[in-house]
């Protein structure tokens, strides 16, 4: 019996070396075009532009009921309570503990309890006054 398995061994050996050897880093060359030209690159379409969103301004009461107060710099369109029309108002809030926002028919108050109130008012004629 021992004399069989250790024939077979060379002869499973040598089947194996028969078999075609493939490696994993032969890889074929490319196909290169006639003369060497390559092909002409495609053009693809350009994208559609992005839809322009009309920016509605908000009425005071609009802008209190959306409006999470947060610190940092803000610019938002808002309907002038006296002339009605709309007016960019840009303003900052600082960092701190926020009591609350009040808005009156003329006027935000961002009202902070270290005296550092943010108030917007709106003047006669268009314009519009920040403090804080």
């Amino acid at each position: 019996m021992r004399s069989l398995s250790c024939l077979a061994l060379p002869a499973v050996l040598g089947l194996a070396s028969a078999l075609p050897f493939a490696s994993a880093q032969e890889v074929p060359p490319a196909p290169i075009a006639p003369d060497g030209a390559l092909p002409p690159p495609q053009v693809l379409p350009s994208p559609p532009p992005p839809a322009v969103i009309p920016v509605q301004p908000l009425t005071l009461s609009q802008f209190a009921a959306s409006f999470q107060p947060l610190p940092g710099k803000y610019e938002v369109l808002l309907v002038h309570p006296k002339t009605g029309c709309p007016v960019k108002v840009c303003f900052t809030l600082p960092p701190g503990c926020l009591r609350g926002m009040r808005v009156t028919g003329h006027k935000i108050v961002f009202d902070y309890k270290c005296q550092h109130d943010v108030v917007i008012r709106f003047l006669h004629f268009g314009k519009v006054w920040v403090r804080g």
